[in-house]
């Protein structure tokens, strides 16, 4: 369900994987068969999420700090929140492959004892 026209709070794709437990994957699956409201913006999918509040996750680190906090350190809690993103999806793609590769196991025995 591609849409420009619906405003409200687009969070992107990797902040909505991150925010719903669901991986990169299975989302970009979802926006391929139109299955989930997003939106094209600068290269890069944003997804609708009518619980999001109006700022983006990713401008929620920078608010976290203190009023004083310098952009360096605004930067780099930015920084950690990606990374934190990242291992989170790394994760995630290890295990999916460690299911494909059991998967793969139980199905060449089949095909072998037959």
């Amino acid at each position: 369900m591609h849409s420009d026209e619906v405003l409200g709070n687009w969070i992107p794709l990797v902040d909505y994987s991150f925010k719903t437990g669901t991986s990169l994957s299975t989302l970009r699956r979802h926006i391929k068969s139109n299955k989930i409201l997003y939106r094209l913006e600068e290269g890069r999918y944003l997804i609708y999420d009518p619980n999001a509040s109006a700022a983006r996750l990713t401008s929620q680190v920078s608010t976290d700090a203190a009023p004083e906090t310098s952009t360096a350190e605004k930067a780099s809690h930015l920084q950690e929140r990606q990374i934190q993103i990242l291992e989170t999806e790394l994760q995630r793609a290890h295990e999916e492959l460690t299911e494909l590769k059991m998967l793969l196991a139980i199905y060449e025995e089949k095909i072998g004892s037959t």
